[in-house]
C-alpha cells in the first residue's frame, strides 16, 4: 500500500504503509527495568498487530466498540492499540495498577465485549502475547475507520468513575497529521515518552508519532538518572514530560555532564511547572526547545508557549492555539483582562469533540465555550495565566486526583464522621495528597495505619494520601460545605 498524501488513511493503514517502506527499521523501543531495551521493527509491529486485530474481530470488535487495554506500559501496549484501531474499535487505556474495585467500575462503563490483557477478570480476555508469533496474515483486513477515536478513564470530579470519549473519525492524510504538526513531530523523529501509557499525554503523543511514521521510545518505569542515560544513548529528538520528571532530572547526578544536544523539542504538560524547573530546562536546552501545552482531554481548547516567550511572560501558559478564550465571573459575565475568573474555551469555533460516560457534560456559555473548571486570567497581549488548575482537583506528579474519590473511601470507615482531602504544595510532586479527618471521637480516633490500609485496598498508589491528620471539627461555610481553601491555607502557612 502506498497511497498518495491527499488520500486519507486510517492509523493501521499508515503503520502498514511505513512498514512496507522501511520494514527492518525499529518502530517501538522500551527501556526495561533490567537495563535492557526491547525493540520491535515496523515489520514485526505490522504482523503482530494484524494477528491480534483478527482475534479482536473474531471476538466481535467493530467500529464503536470500546476495547480496554489493561497492560503495563511497554511495546505490547502500543501494539495492542494498533490492533484495536485496525479492528475498528476504540482503545481505552487502563492503569495496570488499579485496585480491582476501581478497575471493575471503569470497565463497567465501557461495556466491553473483550479486554486486551495478560490477566483474567470479569470480561473475556485476549492476551496479546498469545498472538506475538504465528502465521503472517496475508489477506487484507477490512478497512474500518475508528470512531470514537479513544476513551480515557477518569475518577471524575464527583468521585464516580467516568469515561472521556474523543469523538470523530480517525483518518488523516499522510504527512498532514494535525496533532503531530502542532507538536512539531517529523517522520524522522524518535520521541521519548517516559510517562505511563494510560495517561492521555503519553498515549496520544505516541499514537500521533506512529501515525506520522516516526519512532517511539518508552520506559517501563521512570527513573531520572536512567532517563538521562537513555537520552544520551538513543538521542531522541522529541520529549514529552511532566514537571515532576523535569524536577527529578534536574536533581539527578548526571544532569550537568550529560550531552542531550540531540533533543529538538521538549513538551511539558499536565501540571503547572515550577519556575526554577522551567528555567533549568531552558538553560540546558534553550528557550526555543522547551514548550508548554495547556489543554484538557476533552479538547475544549489549548494554549502553547515556548521558553523564550515564557521568559518574557513568566508564569504564562501561552497564547491560544486555534482557540478562543473567555474569562467569566461567577455569574458567567465576561471579565476584563487582568481579572481572575473561570476559563471557558472554544477550539476552532466548534463544539468540543468529546462525550462523557458516567457524567454530565461540561458547562458551556455563549456559543459552545466550555470549561473544565480552571481559573485564570488574560493579560493585554492575550497571554493566559492560571490561578488554579481546578478548585478541588489535585495534580500530583502530573496525575489528576479528585478528592471526592478518596473521601468516598475514607468515609466508609465506621469511626470517621467526615473527611476533606486537599493538595499541599510539594517541591517534587507539585501537590501532595493530604487527608483531614473528623472522627467520631477526637480522643480515640482510628489509627493512621487503619486509614492508610483502607485506602491502599481500594485506591491506586498515587491517590493514597501521603499525610493524615485528625481534627475535632472540619470548617464549614454557611451552606454547610467544607471550606477546603481554609484547610489548605492554614496548613500551607505552617509549612
Amino acid at each position: 500500500m502506498n497511497p498518495p498524501p491527499t488520500q486519507p488513511v486510517t492509523f493501521g493503514e499508515a503503520l502498514d504503509h511505513y512498514a512496507t517502506l522501511r520494514p527492518k527499521e525499529p518502530q517501538l523501543l522500551c527501556a526495561l527495568q533490567d537495563g535492557s531495551v526491547a525493540t520491535l521493527t515496523r515489520e514485526q509491529v505490522r504482523h503482530w498487530s494484524n494477528r491480534l486485530a483478527c482475534a479482536l474481530m473474531e471476538a466481535g470488535v467493530d467500529v464503536g466498540v470500546i476495547v480496554p487495554i489493561d497492560l503495563p506500559t511497554g511495546n505490547t501496549f502500543l501494539v495492542a492499540a494498533a490492533a484495536v484501531f485496525k479492528a475498528g474499535g476504540t482503545p481505552m487505556p487502563v492503569s495496570y495498577r488499579l485496585p480491582a474495585p476501581e478497575r471493575s467500575a471503569l470497565l463497567a462503563l465501557a461495556e466491553p465485549i473483550v479486554v486486551v490483557s495478560d490477566r483474567g477478570g470479569d470480561y473475556p480476555v485476549i492476551n496479546p502475547m498469545e498472538h506475538a508469533y504465528g502465521d503472517i496474515v496475508t489477506e487484507a483486513l477490512p478497512r474500518r475507520v475508528t470512531q470514537p477515536i479513544k476513551a480515557l478513564a477518569s475518577g471524575g470530579s464527583t468521585g464516580k468513575p467516568k469515561l472521556i470519549l474523543t469523538t470523530g473519525a480517525f483518518e488523516q492524510n499522510l504527512g498532514q497529521i494535525p496533532v503531530a504538526q502542532m507538536l512539531r513531530i517529523r517522520e524522522e523523529d524518535l520521541k521519548y515518552s517516559p510517562g505511563p501509557l494510560y495517561h492521555n499525554g503519553p498515549f496520544w503523543f505516541s499514537v500521533n508519532t506512529l501515525f506520522s511514521g516516526a519512532t517511539v521510545l518508552l520506559n517501563e518505569r521512570f527513573d531520572a538518572t536512567r532517563a538521562i542515560e537513555l537520552i544520551e544513548e538513543y538521542k531522541p529528538t522529541v520529549l514529552n514530560l511532566v514537571p515532576t520528571m523535569m524536577q527529578r532530572m534536574l536533581r539527578a547526578p548526571n544532569w550537568k555532564s550529560a550531552d542531550l544536544s540531540a533533543v529538538r523539542v521538549i513538551w511539558h504538560l499536565a501540571a503547572p511547572c515550577p519556575a526554577w524547573a522551567k528555567r533549568g530546562f531552558i538553560d540546558k536546552f534553550g528557550g526555543e526547545t522547551v514548550l508548554e501545552l495547556w489543554a484538557a482531554t476533552e479538547a475544549t481548547g489549548l494554549t502553547v508557549i515556548d521558553g523564550n516567550d515564557w521568559l518574557a511572560h513568566p508564569g504564562s501558559v501561552g497564547k491560544p492555539y486555534g482557540t478562543e478564550v473567555l474569562i467569566v465571573d461567577a455569574d458567567r459575565k465576561p471579565l476584563p483582562n487582568g481579572q481572575v475568573g473561570e476559563i471557558f474555551t472554544r477550539f476552532a469555533g466548534l463544539d468540543a469533540p468529546y462525550e462523557y460516560r458516567g457524567s454530565a457534560p461540561l458547562e458551556t456559555v455563549g456559543e459552545g465555550f466550555a470549561s473544565v473548571g480552571d481559573l485564570g486570567w488574560l493579560d493585554d497581549e492575550g497571554y493566559l495565566y492560571l490561578a488554579d488548575r481546578r478548585t478541588d482537583m489535585i495534580i500530583s506528579g502530573g496525575a489528576n486526583i479528585f478528592p471526592a474519590e478518596i473521601e468516598a473511601v475514607i468515609s466508609t470507615h465506621p469511626e470517621v464522621v467526615d473527611v476533606a482531602v486537599i493538595g499541599l504544595t510539594d517541591e517534587d510532586l507539585g501537590r501532595r495528597v493530604h487527608a483531614v479527618i473528623e472522627p467520631k471521637d477526637i480522643n480515640a480516633p482510628p489509627t493512621v495505619a487503619d486509614i492508610q490500609a483502607l485506602c491502599e485496598q481500594q485506591l491506586v498508589r498515587y491517590k493514597v494520601p501521603r499525610g493524615f491528620e485528625f481534627v475535632a471539627q472540619l470548617p464549614r461555610n454557611d451552606a454547610g460545605k467544607i471550606r477546603r481553601s481554609a484547610l489548605r491555607d492554614e496548613r500551607e502557612s505552617c509549612q
